[in-house]
């Protein structure tokens, strides 16, 4: 195959993701659900956008919340008024002339003060969402990507087509939310970190485009900073590979690259912070006390916290991941004082059939590919991934229901279950490979899409955490669901005994 002919392969699956995306994404954002907090978004980057085009540059409003009188004082939100959200948010709403001039009352939604008489339109709404669905193409591509640089393009393959598909992802990817942001940027990260270790000597430039990418996620969502382990995991064990010389001359090059990496990000993350620029003792002190004092509802005073390492809370995570709780009980709640009833249907669990079954085949993978030491990196970073989200999400979220804070958790199952399609269908024809991925990301995008008027025909209405639709146990009682899904685990049979067929002619 000459060059032209690998170059056109090498973008024609990510084309090809990407349109396929920004169609799932972007059709009828008018028929969108609203929720409450895209209200609250829309009022400040709407505010913040009529601002500049007034050409009110010395405006407060445009340094902090926490000095502006246009705008409802919502605390801790201050952390992370930066341009980057504002700008991503308000200028396709400007551009298409939706600009009512007034927003206090959507930045009070939550509150006493918000008037329902002047809700944002539905065409307002569709305006602040313009964006989101391109974010939302853009991380699936990239998780082709990733998947690649790590494992093989059929890994990519699978990790793309579970992703573009998954729930919680085709709604954040249609509405006013800074999940799509975030993510997209802590992705963009991974895979430029993962870049600049490609090649057998460390390409600094992707380095420090890495910790770029890394602080603009910081500044979109500071929950991001999950990644963080991820990404100091990835320097350490491909830094090793790469080093020579002495353990002493090792340690020091990583320790540099570690410090280097993350220096950038907390640099990027501040200069995208105007109120640093004038004061950034006060601003420090500001968003602690925001920080302290806010949302302990949701979090645990903002700060990671070993409160949240309970067994119980474990066991709920992986409900809301993985499993449906097999038994009915009555647990502690996220507040003082608060129970939790726990049955097969609540909480609702964000996965497919597919997904849950080969989890558990590509964790069985990758361990065994540990096990044996040999070239085992990829593997073990997909353990570091999982390992370190899952516990980073039990010690900063309080409530589990606001599901949007296990993102960076279920994306290392999303990354999981890809592993294990791809290692369960590696042995056996290119024929049946094509047709049992094909055929598994069609039962995860039946679950997912199963109830589409939700997503795309219900105007108007609204949506609250958690996201009720396209949930594993769904899946097993509408019968269109439940039939594709024994069709997938018929096939799944039929590889096995496949395949214990072919071992034993080997050893006869």
């Amino acid at each position: 195959m000459n060059q032209s002919s690998l170059a056109k392969t090498r973008y024609t699956i990510p084309a090809i993701l990407f349109a396929v995306a920004i169609v799932a994404y972007s059709y009828n954002l008018e028929g969108q659900p609203r929720h409450g907090d895209e209200i609250n978004y829309l009022g400040w980057a709407g505010n913040y956008i009529h601002l500049v085009n007034k050409g009110d540059l010395a405006n407060p409003c445009l340094v902090s919340i926490d000095n502006c009188s246009l705008l409802y004082h919502i605390p801790a939100h201050g952390a992370t008024y930066s341009p980057l959200r504002m700008m991503l948010i308000g200028l396709p709403f400007s551009l298409a002339h939706q600009d009512p001039g007034d927003y206090y009352d959507w930045s009070c939604y939550w509150f006493s003060c918000y008037d329902f008489h002047n809700a944002p339109t539905i065409q307002q709404m569709a305006a602040g969402r313009l964006l989101s669905p391109v974010f939302g193409a853009l991380t699936v591509v990239i998780a082709f990507l990733v998947g690649k640089m790590l494992f093989n393009r059929n890994t990519g393959i699978v990790f793309s087509g579970f992703f573009l598909f998954y729930n919680l992802w085709v709604w954040y990817s249609r509405t006013i939310m800074t999940e799509v942001h975030y993510i997209f940027f802590s992705m963009l990260s991974l895979l430029l970190l993962l870049h600049a270790f490609r090649v057998r000597h460390l390409r600094i430039k992707y380095l420090i485009a890495s910790s770029i990418a890394f602080g603009c996620a910081l500044t979109s969502k500071l929950l991001s900073v999950e990644f963080a382990i991820l990404f100091g995991a990835i320097i350490l064990f491909y830094g090793i590979q790469q080093t020579h010389g002495s353990n002493g001359r090792k340690i020091v090059k990583i320790g540099i690259l570690v410090s280097v990496f993350f220096l950038v990000s907390i640099l990027g993350f501040l200069l995208t912070e105007p109120g640093f620029y004038k004061n950034p003792v006060l601003q420090i002190i500001s968003m602690k006390y925001d920080m302290d004092n806010y949302n302990r509802d949701v979090w645990f005073i903002a700060y990671p916290t070993i409160q949240g390492l309970h067994p119980i809370r474990m066991a709920l995570l992986f409900n809301y991941a993985l499993i449906p709780s097999p038994v009915a009980n009555t647990i502690p709640g996220a507040f003082p004082g608060s129970t939790y009833n726990l049955d097969w249907n609540n909480p609702a669990t964000y996965s497919s059939v597919p997904m849950t079954l080969f989890f558990f085949v590509g964790m069985a993978y990758a361990i065994n590919k540990i096990r044996k030491q040999k070239e085992c990196v990829p593997e073990i970073l997909l353990l570091v991934w999982f390992v370190s989200t899952f516990f980073t999400t039990l010690m900063i979220a309080r409530d589990l229901s606001l599901e949007r804070y296990q993102l960076p958790f279920l994306l290392s199952i999303v990354m999981i279950s890809s592993y294990g399609v791809w290692n369960f269908v590696r042995h056996v024809s290119k024929k049946t490979q094509v047709s049992f991925i094909a055929v598994t990301i069609f039962v995860h995008a039946m679950t997912s899409l199963y109830y589409w008027q939700k997503i795309y025909s219900s105007p108007g209405t609204f949506w609250t955490n958690p996201i009720p639709y396209g949930t594993l146990q769904e899946s097993v009682t509408n019968m269109p669901t439940l039939v594709v899904n024994l069709v997938f685990l018929a096939f799944c049979m039929f590889i096995v005994m496949y395949s214990i067929k072919e071992s034993r002619k080997v050893t006869a």
